[in-house]
């Protein structure tokens, strides 16, 4: 017994539980011992304490187990982590197999999931984001929401109960530095006092607008961003307090914003905006004229009171709207205001598009997860007769659960490492190709939680396909697995695998079905004719000085300086060689610019109040048709008598002619806007995509540069060449230099450019869910064909038996491919009918593409099965060029 109980401490020592055991041997010998000394005639208690000595020190030895349990865990789980290693060394194919696949699932994971928090997860860079809104016009008769009248604005602000603040921000002003160099134009934006106070932003210099500083005529004073303020002043500490010379006017500097402030939103908002150097005060009129109740140039956002939610807000709104329907029935009869979140306003456009690239790097890492599993299980399979002996030895269930998952997270820990590199490498070069309007772009970075993310995925992943293996062998008993041999398959073990290889051949075909779908919409989407001539078209921006248009009133036949520096530009650029002709406009196609004017057709009754036609107008030089290469249906274009000592006029698109005249020809008949003049329509010219390739033409009117009742200082001009764009560049700046050497050009872009940049979006989700589709499947048919070779290993003996009793080559690689197009055939028909459910998820997403498209549906399914085939042959092929007497003696 003493022995027993000496081995029984020396198992504690090397980690296993046998205590309880020791305890009850321990027992066991003192009360023997004990007995035999009471026999001899010693009393009960020394007879006792004689037991204990002759224990020989055993109490002190289990005490001392005891002390060092925690030790001996550590020990043992370093002695885990040994073998693991040892074990996969021994077997690097799978070691590398398993971990690079594991690697690209979790990799492309938290890639993906990077783009996902930064776009849709992280709290917005204000204070208390979630009390921030933004509020919009809606019309109520159409339901389309737009942005806000100055004078609107006024009211809403002055008659609102819910709100902390309501500031707004015109995102249209620009400033011309002057006075240092080359001039150069700064991207301005005009904001109400308490605008950047209702966002909780302190300044890194200076101070806020004052309120006194919020109204006409003491408005001179500047914040400058960060980014202007280092960059175009090399971060002067001395800036503040300090004068600049902006459009020919002093402004003094009283603000610098913090490096992390920049304004959350989606492109549409500000016109293709996405930053500003310079913000002055709105200086809005008190009360504002009515005239600012007709134009709408603002964004308004609000600050809701603490404990107030948006549906009183909304409601608060509700009372403001009608109250102003009945003041002013001219302009806002079908005007109501809509409150949204600015968190669910920026991210509104990409929600699905984000949650559909995350379900499909979802399912890549599933597919991953169950070719580890496979891997793991024919790992284990071939383990069996290791694990038996172990058991047979002593070893528990628990003991192998520990080992076994020890081997698992070693993978986990080495895929998770790579991944994470994979990640950290791959979130740069993906943030270099993302869409130039999806918002939130420069929050997108690898932080804890991405890193977070991956830990879970991991540790997951160890866990679950660590003890799988065990799973599988729970009722399989040692002596059984030893009488095996080593051969054989076992039932569980071959369903279980052979689901998931239909699970990942199901999931890849949904991937490739929505990577299909996507594809071909992109397909016809770059295949829209967008209106007009893309070759050889270089376009420019120009920003004229706020000179040009004093002192100027429309109608009264003066000189305009616009037109005389348009005139005087285009000139000397038709003398650049490789020009071919060249033109101004005020909004370029698919540039993200917009202005819409009420308008009545002569002849017509009169709408009521509140009621009227709204089409969007573009004002246009001379020869700009021709230029850009929009067709002229019916009449003629703009030539060089359309300025305003003439008749006024006017061209409409097709859309625009279909809607209001039908089948008739408007080309003489006269339209009018607010004022009394009415002008001649002289050409009907063909649709041209200005809002997006995806967007069908609306209708649209041009009118001559000369004749617009607004002065456009942004110009942009247009040349089409017969060399190629970029080389007349620097041509063009000389010649503009050559008119006036202080207005700045920049934007320069060919229209290929523009138009490419258009589908940015549609490019991205496209390319992302087609590689993550071809990924899926090549996956998907490793694990086949890993499945396929072990089933043709365990199988060899019965291959050759089958072959020795008559059976052909042929029968055996129809056999084993009958397996394998077995496999694949019940995947396919799972996939396709998750598939049914999943496209219409991504309906929205598609351009001229049925969610349920036949050809795609079909072909998909085809591609996929070939795939399986040809990962499936190549095993049965080796199967059946087997020789029937090496299959026999096979073990």
């Amino acid at each position: 017994m003493i022995g027993r109980i000496r081995a029984l401490c020396r198992n504690v020592f090397r980690g296993e539980r046998v205590e309880q055991e020791l305890d009850e041997e321990i027992r066991g010998y003192v009360e023997l011992t004990a007995a035999e000394n009471m026999r001899r005639g010693l009393a009960p208690g020394d007879a006792m304490l004689a037991a204990r000595r002759d224990l020989g020190g055993m109490d002190q030895v289990k005490e001392r187990v005891r002390d060092v349990r925690t030790g001996a865990a550590a020990d043992t789980l370093i002695r885990d982590l040994r073998y693991a290693l040892r074990a996969l060394a021994q077997h690097p194919g799978f070691a590398t197999v398993a971990v690079v696949t594991l690697a690209l699932g979790i990799g492309a994971n938290t890639t993906i999931f990077t783009v996902v928090s930064g776009v849709l997860l992280k709290p917005l860079p204000y204070r208390e984001p979630d009390r921030i809104v933004t509020l919009w016009e809606r019309q109520l008769s159409s339901g389309i929401v737009g942005t806000v009248a100055p004078a609107n604005f006024y009211d809403w602000r002055a008659g609102s109960r819910s709100f902390d603040k309501m500031a707004a921000i015109d995102p249209y002003p620009d400033f011309i530095l002057n006075g240092s160099g080359e001039p150069r134009r700064l991207a301005g934006a005009a904001v109400s006092a308490d605008f950047f106070s209702l966002f909780g932003v302190r300044m890194a210099a200076g101070r806020d607008f004052l309120p006194e500083e919020d109204r006409p005529g003491h408005n001179q004073v500047v914040i400058l961003s960060y980014a202007a303020w280092m960059s175009e002043f090399g971060g002067r500490p001395d800036l503040v307090g300090k004068a600049l010379r902006l459009n020919d006017a002093n402004y003094t500097v009283v603000g610098i914003l913090p490096g992390n402030f920049w304004l959350v939103s989606k492109a549409s908002d500000f016109q293709s905006r996405t930053r500003f150097d310079i913000w002055t005060p709105l200086a809005l009129a008190s009360p504002p004229p009515e005239w600012q109740r007709g134009t709408h140039p603002l964004c308004v956002y609000a600050r809701l009171k603490p404990g107030i939610p948006i549906a009183r807000a909304q409601a608060d709104l509700d009372r403001i709207a009608a109250n102003l329907q009945t003041q002013y029935p001219a302009d806002d009869k079908d005007a109501g205001i809509t409150a949204v979140p600015l968190g669910r306003h920026v991210v509104g456009d990409v929600r699905t598009a984000l949650a559909t690239l995350m379900a499909a790097v979802g399912m890549v890492l599933l597919i991953a997860c169950a070719n580890i599993g496979n891997l793991l299980l024919s790992r284990a399979a071939g383990r069996r007769k290791e694990m038996a002996l172990r058991v047979a030895l002593g070893a528990s269930r628990g003991r192998l659960a520990r080992q076994l998952l020890t081997e698992g997270m070693v993978l986990a820990a080495v895929g998770c490492l790579l991944g994470s590199l994979f990640a950290l490498a791959a979130v740069p070069a993906l943030t270099r190709h993302l869409p130039a309007d999806l918002p939130r772009a420069a929050e997108i970075a690898v932080d804890w939680r991405a890193l977070l993310f991956t830990s879970l995925i991991s540790a997951a992943t160890g866990i679950v396909f660590g003890l799988v293996p065990l799973w599988q062998t729970r009722r399989v008993s040692a002596g059984d697995a030893l009488r095996q041999g080593g051969r054989g398959i076992a039932a569980g073990q071959s369903r279980l695998r052979g689901a998931l290889i239909v699970g990942q051949v199901a999931a890849a075909l949904v991937l490739l079905v929505g990577a299909g779908l996507m594809a071909k919409s992109f397909w016809k989407l770059i295949r829209v004719s967008p209106g007009f001539r893309t070759g050889h078209i270089l376009t420019a921006r120009l920003s004229l000085p706020p000179r040009y248009a004093n002192g100027y009133a429309f109608g009264t036949g003066k000189h305009r300086l616009i037109s005389a520096f348009e005139r005087d530009l285009l000139d000397r650029v038709h003398g650049i060689p490789g020009v071919a002709s060249a033109a101004f406009t005020a909004y370029l196609p698919l540039g993200g610019t917009d202005n819409a004017w009420a308008f009545n057709i002569e002849g017509r009754p009169v709408k009521p109040p509140g009621v009227y036609d709204m089409t969007n107008y573009r004002p246009v030089s001379a020869g700009y048709f021709e230029t850009i290469g929009i067709p002229v249906l019916h009449g003629r274009g703009f030539d060089a008598s359309d300025d305003e000592d003439h008749a006024l006029v006017v061209a409409i698109n097709q859309s625009m002619a279909r809607m209001f005249w039908g089948r008739q020809n408007p080309v003489g008949g006269r339209l009018r806007f607010s004022g009394p003049e009415w002008r001649t329509i002289v050409g009907v010219v063909g649709d041209a995509h200005h809002k997006g390739l995806d967007a069908a033409p609306t209708p649209e009117m041009y009118l001559p540069y000369a004749q617009v009742p607004n002065v456009e200082l942004r110009p942009t001009i247009v040349l089409r060449t017969a060399v190629e764009p970029a080389s007349v560049v620097s041509a063009l700046r000389k010649a503009v230099a050559g008119v006036d050497p202080n207005v700045p050009i920049d934007e320069i872009a060919s229209m290929k450019e523009l138009v490419s940049g258009s589908v940015g979006q549609a490019r991205f989700r496209t390319a992302v869910l087609a590689a993550f589709a071809l990924l899926a499947v090549f996956v998907a048919a490793i694990g086949l064909y890993g499945v396929m070779s072990y089933l043709v290993s365990q199988r060899t003996q019965e291959f050759g038996i089958r072959m020795a009793v008559g059976a052909s080559r042929g029968d055996v690689l129809r056999l084993v491919l009958g397996q394998a197009a077995k496999l694949a055939a019940i995947g396919i028909a799972l996939g396709l009918a998750a598939a049914a459910l999943v496209v219409r998820l991504i309906a929205s997403l598609l351009f001229n593409v049925a969610p349920f498209d036949p050809a795609t549906l079909a072909g998909v399914p085809v591609l996929l099965a070939a795939v399986a085939l040809l990962a499936g042959y190549i095993p049965a092929r080796r199967a059946a060029r087997a020789d029937p007497m090496t299959a026999l003696r096979y073990e």
